[in-house]
């Protein structure tokens, strides 16, 4: 086993996180597995829903390409919009 540190030593964070690896540790394998797959279906549910919200305040792929076709970056001319486009199309994304 490790050297490990006094908690008078640790920070508040590292606290936090002793605890909550000493709490999942303690777990057993059922309810490890349940812990981790609600885990996954909230950041799967937040990621869809910030997905969802985005559309409809105008932004994501098209927002992005009608913003590049206007705004004058250094570097990006007509040719890279153009395969830019191209690659959103084939693929579905627009």
């Amino acid at each position: 086993m490790g050297k490990s540190k006094r908690n008078c030593r640790r920070t508040e964070d590292e606290v936090l996180i002793h605890e909550k690896a000493v709490k999942m540790r303690k777990m057993t394998d059922e309810q490890l597995v349940h812990y981790v797959e609600d885990r996954v279906a909230k950041a799967e549910s937040e990621g869809f829903n910030r997905g969802k919200a985005s559309v409809g305040k105008g932004t994501g792929v098209k927002a992005f390409i009608d913003y590049i076709k206007s705004a004058k970056i250094p570097g990006v001319g007509a040719v890279t919009i153009s395969k830019l486009i191209k690659v959103a199309d084939e693929n579905g994304y627009i």
